[in-house]
């Protein structure tokens, strides 16, 4: 009889043992998260960052979606003349391996709401598309560090009534890493926008800091700071559609503009979400901090928001900006 129960037992070590393994292996197979239940891609602890949602890439290879309400608040004595820009986004992700996704960071419908006194015209429409994919180069949940290089390709098929759809397409590559230190947790990115067209769209570079504090289980604070240095301006032949002078380009428009009051501090140029190819941007620099919380409403489901303004002495459009984000993850 002890001879029958210890080899049942083995028995049922050997099962589990294998059960592991053929586990592990279809979680290292095409598409894990639909092969692999128990297969959690982000490390514990870690939530994603959500301001600068269309260039700042966290470095976890996930699957999910994740939904974007922007308010972006102009102020008044840029070329906007005050007014709003409300922007509802979508971007999904698919873990292929348990190191490569596939990453479409930016789309999204806006609605451009210039102030009375403005000179640019109201308008709503699609902006343009960005996608890509992220390779986990180094990935140890023991250390908790990660360091994720990716590519993307922005593709101008937006309405250029919203600065969109103008040069022939933006590189954009990118390196991304996340690294926890205690309750804290860490996440970095860095990256450049280099257009095909380097005469009409500019050239600069991006970087973003994550950082958050995991010790209230019910609300997640974090805090975001997020950067755009442009080292190339473009040639300004973009067209721009004003109330008084018809359709013009770029640069004609910001030269009435600045001889009207606008000053150079708030030269126009379009941030984090379209590239105009402004002229008189190189070496200029726009900082700007994100203060938040993210609240998780399930195992895969959370809510995060936040507040965003500029903190460097040029601004450009940046007057404030406040969004949620709805973010699922498997």
């Amino acid at each position: 009889m002890r001879r029958f129960r210890v080899a049942i037992a083995s028995c049922v070590v050997m099962a589990a043992f294998t059960a592991q393994a053929e586990s592990e292996e279809r979680c290292s197979e095409w598409f894990p998260d639909f092969q692999c239940e128990d297969r959690e891609a982000r490390f514990e602890g870690f939530t994603p960052p959500s301001s600068m949602p269309y260039l700042f890439e966290d470095p976890f290879i996930t699957t999910g979606a994740s939904a974007h309400l922007i308010w972006h608040d102009f102020p008044w004595d840029s070329v906007f003349r005050g007014g709003d820009l409300y922007v509802a986004a979508l971007q999904l992700r698919l873990a292929i391996t348990d190191r490569l996704a596939f990453i479409a960071t930016k789309d999204g419908y806006a609605w451009l709401r210039p102030g009375g006194n403005s000179q640019i015209e109201a308008d709503d429409g699609f902006f343009d598309i960005a996608a890509g994919f992220k390779y986990a180069l180094i990935q140890s949940e023991e250390h908790e560090f990660i360091l994720t290089p990716s590519f993307r390709l922005d593709l101008p098929v937006g309405n250029g009534d919203l600065f969109s759809g103008n040069g022939s397409g933006v590189a954009i590559p990118g390196l991304s890493a996340a690294k926890g230190l205690g309750p804290v947790h860490l996440i970095g990115s860095v990256g450049g926008r280099l257009p095909f067209d380097m005469t009409r769209e500019s050239t600069s570079v991006y970087y973003n800091v994550h950082a958050d504090v995991n010790v209230i289980p019910f609300l997640i604070p974090f805090v975001e700071f997020n950067g755009t240095t442009w080292t190339k301006s473009g040639d300004g032949k973009e067209n721009v559609r004003t109330k008084s002078f018809g359709s013009v380009d770029l640069r004609t428009a910001q030269n009435v503009l600045a001889n009207a009051g606008i000053t150079d501090e708030r030269r126009f140029e379009g941030l984090d979400v379209a590239n105009l190819g402004s002229t008189g941007v190189s070496g200029t620099t726009v900082l700007s901090l994100a203060v938040g919380g993210r609240i998780p409403l399930g195992d895969h489901v959370s809510f995060g928001a936040y507040y965003e303004f500029p903190i460097s002495s040029r601004k450009g459009i940046f007057e404030q900006r406040i969004a949620g984000n709805l973010h699922f993850e498997y």
